[in-house]
């Protein structure tokens, strides 16, 4: 199984580098993993979700791994596609207070906002790393490592204190080309 998770990464990775040939590497597996993952595992999902339907209710038998898969592809969804939330700016924000902010509140609010989430990914980083790796259970009906179902929230961490880190700079530059200052000028301020 394990085997054929790989071959299918790679295969995914030499298509990913053939179809975009004027991009960088790195920007090419963040894409795939980020954008292309969430859409072939949520067509898992819903491929699943019809087979499922029309196997108990049209042909009358169960299939039993169908939960499981659903379930699975749904977390792997999850885990890789909550970077792109935050590459987009898609998640759920209360910004009451944030859009009554002058322009400096606002900065600063943003670099305190994402610095904290970098800090608390880096605090429970190893600590996952360590139960994922120290973990012998495996699915019920599939049999699958625990290792490698719950391998994508190590991305999901390290792509969410990516973005965190991408977006702080983004804001600084954002905050500069809007009040026409320069660094030194920000320090006085």
């Amino acid at each position: 199984m394990t085997t054929a998770v790989i071959i299918v990464a790679g295969i995914i990775l030499l298509a990913t580098v053939l179809a975009f040939p004027q991009a960088k590497i790195g920007s090419k597996i963040m894409t795939v993993l980020s954008e292309g993952v969430p859409m072939v595992a949520f067509l898992v999902v819903f491929v699943t979700f019809m087979m499922t339907i029309i196997c108990r209710y049209v042909l009358r038998f169960a299939i039993p791994w169908s939960y499981e898969v659903s379930i699975l592809g749904y977390m792997y969804c999850m885990f890789f596609g909550s970077g792109i939330a935050l590459k987009r700016d898609e998640h759920v924000v209360f910004s009451l207070l944030y859009d009554k902010l002058p322009p400096i509140g606002q900065l600063i609010s943003k670099l305190v906002y994402n610095a904290a989430l970098v800090v608390l990914i880096a605090i429970i980083f190893t600590p996952c790393l360590n139960s994922l790796m120290a973990s012998t259970m495996k699915t019920g009906i599939l049999k699958m490592p625990y290792k490698v179902v719950f391998a994508p929230f190590l991305w999901m961490l390290f792509e969410c204190a990516f973005r965190c880190l991408f977006y702080m700079k983004a804001s600084w530059d954002e905050y500069k080309a809007v009040t026409g200052k320069d660094s030194k000028e920000v320090a006085k301020a």
